[in-house]
């Protein structure tokens, strides 16, 4: 687009340092009548050069053609009027708007990679951001699982403890249970000791007066 306008600015620039010319515009309305001749009445007088219209019967022998406008308008014109392709000044229209339209997609398009470049570096950015939070996440579930092993440890060997407290508990109970069984059978014991002493007392004392011997009458005088 600003290449085909300096170009264009530049033949113009060589033309008027050789002499000043002038142009015939390139402008022309056309009349649209109400039958084949210049007789009929006009039904259009503004009918520009380049307006579209569509054909609905043509006569090559008169040199007329019957048209409609787009707002409808039905009439004749004269062929020589007509031509089958886009004259020169709405093509230029034609490549003006396109270069403009491409002029804009490519501006729109520029922006578009500028801002997919920004959000590529916010994407980084964050890239950057998530590893070093997943390295710091990854010594965190380290420590973590080294205190968990420690705890683990710490449990099982909480746990082994508490079996051999729960095993000497229990020898201790069998010893307490023992030791009362032996206290009452030594009580017994003694008990039965006292009775057979006591027994034996008497038994003795029953047994030595008569056992012993007795005095002779002669003796006793």
């Amino acid at each position: 687009m600003k290449l085909l306008l300096a170009a264009l600015f530049a033949v113009l620039l060589i033309d008027t340092a050789y002499a000043e010319v002038r142009y015939v515009a390139d402008v022309l309305y056309v009349p649209l009548r109400s039958g084949q001749g210049a007789q009929f009445r006009i039904i259009n007088r503004g009918l520009r050069s380049g307006t579209k219209l569509t054909v609905i019967e043509e006569t090559p022998d008169t040199e007329w053609t019957l048209v409609e406008t787009e707002a409808g308008v039905q009439g004749w014109i004269r062929n020589q009027y007509l031509i089958t392709e886009p004259t020169a000044a709405l093509k230029l229209r034609d490549a003006l708007q396109t270069a403009t339209q491409q002029e804009n997609r490519s501006n729109q398009l520029q922006r578009q990679v500028e801002q997919l470049q920004q959000q590529n570096r916010e994407l980084s950015e964050g890239l950057a951001g998530a590893q070093q939070q997943g390295q710091s996440l990854d010594q965190e579930l380290a420590q973590i699982k080294q205190i968990s092993a420690g705890a683990i440890d710490l449990n099982k060997r909480h746990q082994t403890l508490m079996e051999q407290h729960q095993l000497l508990q229990t020898e201790l109970d069998v010893l307490k249970a023992e030791n009362e069984r032996l206290g009452d059978k030594s009580l017994q014991t003694w008990f039965l000791y006292g009775a057979a002493a006591v027994g034996l007392g008497v038994i003795i004392a029953l047994v030595v007066p008569a056992v012993r011997p007795r005095k002779r009458y002669s003796e006793w005088r």
